[in-house]
């Protein structure tokens, strides 16, 4: 079974724009499907259809969903979803597909992420050991139900190094993508409520854990305003702006993330606490970027410009913090 022409078409543009300056479309497919360069130029061409398992094993490997290419215009929509376990590796594996999909947006020549936060992007927190081991734990224990944390303290949990590795270089991928973040005064309460919630039921040992841990959400926001104010989430950084920010005057309800990579363009919504589901499904990331652009046209956008605002914003978040 193949595929129309067309629909050949936008399957190999969309290849081709989420390929490196110097990989060639032709010996990647080549490698891949195992067929000869002159098999791989007709297929290229459009003189030779893909088989059903050709297009699959593309699919897989360039993290495309051959859904948004066929132009379907019904009223549903593909989503993907990696059903998560509950154990140290589901979590792990969870990070790695993460730092793949932004991987693969990082290599891409044109690129940007637009993301909605409805609490403090996960990516953030791993500029701070000791919150990103918290948040980790705190998905592990009470998301997870990981039977290794049900009892004892934060203090004496061991959470893998592996994990924290990996969520370290989720960071420094995140930061090398141009991206524009949406936040609202309430982006900061889930992480706030979270240690509030520990410090109450018992779970940390020590009673200074807890202002430790908002010291450092205290200075993820001084960092975030830095970023706002250079237009760069990497400091001294020599190259241009790669960090839009935008404050919300309303609660946003929902972590939402469009990413765009080349052609290829795919929304992630949040489902149960943390876990995602994702689709490129044409129309719904059409009606994605029209939402996100209304929001734009209503708020304060507060990087490199409007220093009043930018300040008045900051100051309410610590001051939620110091309350």
């Amino acid at each position: 079974m193949g595929i129309h022409d067309h629909i050949q078409e936008n399957f190999i543009q969309a290849i081709r724009s989420l390929l490196k300056s110097d990989q060639s479309l032709v010996n990647e497919l080549s490698e891949l499907l195992h067929v000869s360069t002159d098999s791989a130029y007709r297929r290229i061409r459009g003189e030779t259809e893909f088989s059903a398992t050709e297009v699959a094993k593309l699919c897989n490997h360039f993290q495309i969903s051959f859904d948004s290419l066929s132009n379907t215009h019904g009223h549903s929509v593909h989503f993907r979803y990696d059903v998560p376990g509950n154990d140290n590796e589901s979590y792990l594996t969870y990070l790695r597909n993460i730092y793949s999909g932004l991987k693969m947006i990082h290599q891409a020549e044109e690129k940007l992420i637009h993301y909605i936060a409805d609490d403090i992007p996960l990516f953030h927190l791993f500029a701070y050991p000791l919150l990103a081991n918290f948040k980790s734990y705190y998905y592990l224990r009470s998301v997870m139900n990981v039977e290794e944390y049900a009892d004892g303290y934060f203090e004496d949990a061991d959470v893998p190094e592996e994990i924290m590795e990996t969520g370290r270089e989720i960071l420094t991928m995140y930061r090398e993508i141009p991206s524009v973040e949406i936040w609202s005064e309430q982006s900061i309460n889930s992480i706030l409520k979270q240690i509030e919630f520990y410090r109450e039921s018992g779970f940390f040992k020590d009673e200074k854990t807890a202002d430790t841990l908002l010291g450092e959400v205290s200075s993820l926001v001084s960092d975030i305003k830095s970023m706002c104010t250079r237009s760069n989430k990497i400091a001294d950084s020599a190259g241009g702006n790669n960090f839009t920010f935008y404050a919300c005057d309303i609660e946003i309800g929902n972590n939402c993330i469009l990413a765009q990579a080349g052609a290829m363009r795919k929304v992630f919504l949040r489902h149960s606490t943390f876990h995602t589901i994702d689709t490129a499904d044409h129309n719904f990331c059409n009606t994605t970027e029209d939402w996100i652009k209304g929001l734009i046209a209503k708020y304060n956008q507060l990087s490199g410009m409007a220093e009043k605002a930018r300040n008045m914003f900051f100051q309410r978040l610590q001051k939620t913090i110091e309350s």
